[in-house]
């Protein structure tokens, strides 16, 4: 069951646990779930078992009032149920006129209020009383004497037992064979439980002790279920990539120290020769000029490289127009595309992608820009988007001299740039994409064998995907 699926029924059922300890969820709840049904079937057993010593108690009181006088030496009564108390004949009896005077027996029993209740003599009246202060059940009978001596006056005989021995006793309840069977099973089953909870904790302690491994060890194959492998392996790699990621930051916070140490150092000694008089202020200030403009550009890139690491913790990413993100950054960089009298062309459907509008217009510029900056003058560029075989893909193509194959790869490395570049613009580009989910590449573009031009293709999955592979760039437009 998927937890989706889990969650859907745990709503249905109106409960869903949100927290607390896996090993009370695997022991507690059961445990309990088992023996309220054990103590379902007994409360079922003790019903039935009262019935049967309420019927062995009334048929008692019946055969005793039937054999009076009692206690005479001999047991009076039924067969008792297994585990019941039997004892010679009632604990009390009473035989009283009719006018409610006492001929023999207890007087703790009380007389009957009203004759009329017993009805014809030889029938059996059964009825609740206190009778030294403990609840009793009382049979009494209408007796029509056969002797002379008696003038045929009839007399009121009474018979009771304590109601308690109604009760089911525990000996009764043990003599029950299902009773011991459900029983048995469920203290087998509450040992299995446990057991089972115990071996669960261990597999998710000796889980948890793998991933706590110092940086740089070997993991083992983790111990324990197939359900629990997949997440461990995943956490595993999730730490890995932090690891990655945080050597990378690192290693690109010392690389970004040392370039902005650079410019200002550059700007220093500018400052110094203005200072000094050994240029003109004019130059000076012209030259700390274009140092404060590539140190600007540093920074903001570094600030986008801050975004991209936001935008990968976004998780599930909205969707943006990628044909208007394209058409807002033609329309920022078109005065540099008329300073160059370039032949720019902007195609394609409205399409959308998933991702950032911010970052998708950064990733855009840094790639029209390198565009514009390597076409020749009245040269030709343009800006493509399309949706090709299920890829959506943003195609910026250009006349320029091509690309080394042995720089292609490292050009999207950090700081590393052709002239007057800082070294982060492809960079960032490739970092956007991959935050997006897409991935951008670079082709040299031929003609009969030779270099026409330079297409970035920055490729996305099919909808509802993550990504896809980059497609070999199609014809440009002409």
């Amino acid at each position: 069951m998927t937890l989706g699926r889990a969650r859907r029924v745990g709503r249905w059922l109106g409960w869903q646990p949100r927290g607390g300890s896996l090993q009370r969820l695997l022991v507690v709840w059961p445990l309990l779930a088992l023996w309220a049904m054990v103590a379902l079937i007994t409360a079922f057993h003790a019903v039935r078992q009262m019935r049967t010593n309420a019927d062995w108690q009334d048929n008692t009181l019946r055969v005793a009032l039937l054999a009076w006088p009692v206690g005479q030496g001999r047991e009076i009564g039924t067969d008792a149920p297994s585990g019941a108390v039997s004892q010679a004949g009632p604990q009390w009896l009473r035989e009283t006129r009719l006018g409610g005077e006492r001929l023999a027996g207890s007087a703790a029993v009380p007389p009957l209020l009203s004759v009329q209740q017993l009805g014809a003599p030889g029938q059996v009246h059964l009825y609740l009383a206190e009778i030294d202060g403990q609840l009793a059940r009382v049979a009494a009978t209408l007796y029509q004497p056969a002797t002379a001596a008696a003038a045929g006056e009839p007399v009121v005989r009474q018979v009771a037992r304590r109601w308690n021995e109604r009760l089911p006793t525990l000996q009764q309840m043990l003599d029950n064979p299902v009773l011991r069977t459900a029983y048995g099973l469920a203290l087998a089953m509450s040992a299995v439980l446990v057991a089972l909870a115990q071996v669960a904790s261990g597999w998710l302690r000796r889980a948890n002790a793998s991933l706590v491994l110092p940086s740089g060890a070997a993991a083992a194959a983790p111990e324990g279920p197939s359900e629990l492998e997949p997440a461990v392996v995943h956490l595993r790699a999730l730490q890995a990539g932090q690891s990655r990621w945080i050597d990378e930051q690192r290693r690109f916070l010392a690389d970004a120290t040392h370039q902005l140490r650079t410019p200002m150092a550059v700007l220093r000694t500018q400052l110094q020769s203005a200072i000094h008089g050994d240029v003109l202020p004019a130059d000076a200030l012209q030259q700390m000029l274009h140092t404060v403009d590539r140190a600007s550009g540093l920074a903001n890139q570094l600030l986008s490289l801050s975004k991209v690491e936001q935008l990968k913790r976004m998780g599930e990413l909205p969707s943006v127009d990628l044909t208007g993100v394209a058409r807002g950054a033609v329309m920022e960089l078109a005065p540099l595309i008329a300073a160059k009298r370039l032949d720019f062309a902007l195609e394609g459907p409205q399409l959308s992608v998933p991702g950032d509008a911010a970052l998708l217009g950064e990733l855009m510029r840094n790639l029209l820009a390198n565009a514009i900056h390597h076409t020749p003058v009245h040269g030709r560029l343009g800006v493509l988007v399309r949706n090709s075989t299920g890829l959506r893909e943003l195609l910026v193509w250009d006349e320029g001299p091509g690309i080394e194959d042995g720089v292609r790869q490292r050009l999207f490395q950090p700081f590393s740039a052709g002239k007057g570049g800082v070294g982060l613009g492809l960079s960032i580009c490739r970092q956007i994409a991959e935050s997006m989910g897409a991935e951008v590449t670079l082709f040299n573009r031929q003609d009969q064998g030779r270099v026409v031009g330079v297409d970035a293709l920055v490729t996305w999955g099919p909808t509802g995907t993550a990504g896809g592979l980059p497609a070999a760039a199609g014809a440009v437009p002409t």
